[in-house]
């Protein structure tokens, strides 16, 4: 999802993954509660209803000059990409979209794991926020049955591992590197997915990418995937000494591997330590991952101090103050991350 990155707190303890996803969820919860009305494919939505629909859309991002729509048109556009944007959705969207066809096009929205792909597909114009029920979403019934025969198609099928091995493959690199243009995963697609019905379709790739990862523009106008505990997106943009992309995959999993090498042992230390001492509300491997992505931003250790603190039902013992001082000190800060140092 495109996030605007203007308004947080300069504070490291206020800038963990874990209030960073919180933080989120809430305002994905909060757009869909105004996302209420008739949906697309509804008997009694008219062309007054047109431009609501467009401003909620993808299609909204994507069209470059200003123009009235119809929802004629709009029927016509989605139903004629449905199979390959079927094809291409992200692995969240494509459970949500089988649970609502289980489901026969309707389900609450009570699992908070659900609500950034409902977004999405709302985004795609396929569902809607039921109007009588804030919590729950729709899908009509003819978007019900073409997912039920569409997963059973063996090129759908084909493309799903693609996207699934590629969206892995992102998450591993900006875990190393922080942030990656858009571009370098949409011309991995690309290749990947020649001869496939989806071979080509660019808006498609672009559509993945957006419901799959955070994202923004950067100052030269190109859209970034961003890693979900990057504090400061646009700060960090701006260094020059950022890891540079490799379009090498099987290099990149090289570096990946050898990173948890050096990652892991500091990660089982700290999680040994705080075992059965955190709060009911902090779960000891989120409090981990909290520390380590906050090492890789150059924290100072002080402030990690606090975020463990705040976690823990107990004072820090000298066992887990050593365990962070080693996450601090050992674990590679995204701006000092390169290939040299990586073989």
């Amino acid at each position: 999802m495109v996030s605007d990155f203007k308004t947080r707190s300069t504070r490291w303890t206020d800038r963990t993954l874990s209030i960073l996803r919180a933080s989120r969820l809430e305002s994905c919860e909060k757009e869909l509660a105004g996302l209420g009305g008739c949906g697309l494919f509804d008997a009694e939505t008219t062309d007054v209803d047109a431009e609501r629909l467009f401003e909620i859309s993808w299609m909204a991002e994507e069209e470059k000059e200003p123009r009235l729509h119809t929802i004629e048109e709009m029927r016509k556009q989605v139903l004629s990409h449905f199979v390959a944007e079927y094809a291409l959705l992200s692995p969240e969207e494509t459970d949500l979209v089988i649970k609502l066809a289980v489901l026969g096009g309707e389900m609450p929205l009570y699992d908070w794991n659900d609500l950034i792909p409902a977004r999405s597909l709302i985004k795609r114009l396929w569902c809607q926020v039921d109007p009588n029920r804030k919590d729950w979403i729709l899908m009509p019934r003819w978007a019900c049955l073409m997912t039920i025969l569409t997963t059973a198609s063996d090129d759908v099928k084909r493309i799903h591992e693609i996207v699934e091995r590629i969206v892995e493959t992102v998450d591993n690199t900006l875990y190393l590197a922080g942030a990656m243009p858009a571009e370098t995963v949409i011309r991995d697609l690309a290749w990947q997915l020649q001869g496939t019905m989806a071979a080509d379709q660019l808006v498609l790739y672009s559509r993945l990418l957006k419901a799959s990862f955070e994202t923004m523009i950067d100052q030269e106008g190109r859209l970034m995937l961003i890693h979900p505990g990057l504090a400061d997106p646009r700060g960090f943009l701006q260094r020059p000494e950022r890891l540079t992309i490799s379009g090498d995959q099987q290099r990149m999993e090289e570096i990946y591997e050898s990173l948890m090498e050096v990652e892991d042992p500091l990660y089982e230390k700290m999680l040994d330590v705080i075992q059965q001492l955190t709060r009911p509300e902090a779960g000891a491997e989120d409090t981990v991952e909290d520390l380590m992505l906050l090492a890789k931003q150059g924290a100072p250790v002080q402030e990690m101090r606090e975020v463990l603190a705040s976690r823990i039902i107990c004072l820090p013992t000298a066992e887990m103050l050593s365990a962070l001082a080693d996450i601090h000190d050992r674990v590679p800060k995204w701006v000092s991350l390169n290939m040299a140092r990586m073989q």
